[in-house]
């Protein structure tokens, strides 16, 4: 009755916890095409894809998201990051940053393209958890800074993130409510 694309789809789930194996080469490819397939308004293609699988760098970028969020002074996101051990990238081996040339549909579009990211990502057999978070890392001039150390152009806004790797925990992906749907016949 399902496809498998629709199979990966109902079986994908956001995994905040990951083990050491690094993403093979020939799955970051295949993530890589998956990103570029993504449509955008008007074929624009006004995105950056920032592929991050140096453990350093994902650390420090992670750091910039935690300073950030405790730099916002909202103490309740902060405690909240602090209980779940500091990590907002959760330790993934491969961080995916999505920035995006200012523009009307530049969120839909950065939508469609981490959703092709996580979809891939799980018919890999690696799983996900999509991230606004890091936009803590890349605001001011500090997060000017660190987007342009990691070869974003000028110009671009950090838009939306995406963790991948091999989960190290078992989550059941969500439950939907049925009466979100309204049909119009």
């Amino acid at each position: 009755m399902l496809n498998s694309t629709i199979e990966t789809i109902l079986a994908r789930s956001s995994i905040r916890a990951y083990d050491e194996r690094p993403v093979e080469e020939t799955k970051l490819a295949e993530l890589k095409k998956a990103a570029l397939a993504s449509p955008t308004a008007m074929n624009r293609q006004n995105q950056r894809f920032v592929f991050v699988t140096n453990r350093a760098v994902i650390d420090s970028i992670d750091k910039a998201v935690v300073d950030g969020i405790i730099a916002s002074g909202n103490a309740a996101f902060a405690e909240r990051i602090r209980s779940r051990g500091g990590k907002t990238l959760y330790n993934a081996p491969l961080f995916v940053g999505i920035f995006s040339a200012p523009g009307h549909y530049a969120g839909v579009d950065a939508g469609i393209a981490v959703e092709n990211i996580a979809l891939a990502a799980k018919s890999l057999g690696l799983d996900s958890v999509i991230l606004g978070m890091p936009s803590a890392a890349f605001s001011g001039e500090a997060g000017r800074e660190l987007a342009a150390s990691l070869g974003v152009p000028e110009g671009f806004e950090f838009t939306i993130g995406i963790s991948v790797g091999y989960r190290a925990t078992e989550k059941e992906p969500h439950e939907w409510d049925e009466s979100h749907i309204i049909e119009v016949k």
